[in-house]
């Protein structure tokens, strides 16, 4: 046999198994029908429920001097050395003029507008205005009243390892009207 005589046989047989394989598909519906059948047939499973094992409390001794180990780790102490970096709790973002010293503020006029206030703060020849509740110095100074020709502050300062509040006032610059 010739190689061209040996492609023209396999040929139609190849046709032939391939088209007997395609008749004997199912159609989907069938194939619904035959899930549906061995779903129906086949009874559901569950899991048996494993009993929960005896719980056994320990008891765990500990030393009451201040050295004793836990299993849960050292005992806090309290930091000797202070963060001159660290800061207050404090809402929002760092603002302008906190970083400027307050002897470097100058209180230069108010706004009123909408019934609101706004206090106008120069630092060198830059003014800006500020509300109630606005940072600035510091020592973490946060604006608490805006009066005509005053500002009252709140500054948090470090007194030892903790933070104390103290009032502060900046008076109006100038001559005033």
């Amino acid at each position: 046999m010739t190689r061209q005589s040996a492609h023209a046989f396999s040929a139609p047989i190849l046709l032939a198994v391939f088209l007997a394989s395609c008749a004997e598909r199912d159609t989907p519906d069938q194939l619904r029908a035959q899930l549906e059948s061995v779903r129906v047939g086949t009874p559901p499973t569950m899991p048996a429920n494993q009993p929960a094992s005896e719980f056994t409390a320990h008891a765990y001794p500990v030393a009451d001097d201040g050295n004793a180990v836990t299993p849960f780790g050292a005992p806090a102490s309290a930091p000797n050395e202070i963060d001159i970096n660290e800061r207050p709790r404090q809402r929002g973002a760092r603002q302008p003029l906190e970083d400027v010293p307050l002897e470097a503020i100058r209180l230069v006029g108010t706004l009123s507008r909408d019934g609101r206030t706004e206090a106008l703060l120069q630092v060198d020849k830059i003014v800006y205005p500020a509300r109630a509740g606005d940072y600035l110095g510091q020592n973490f100074g946060v604006i608490r009243s805006i009066e005509g020709r005053r500002i009252e502050l709140e500054e948090l300062v470090r007194n030892g390892g903790n933070w104390e509040k103290r009032m502060t006032a900046l008076e109006l610059q100038g001559s005033g009207k």
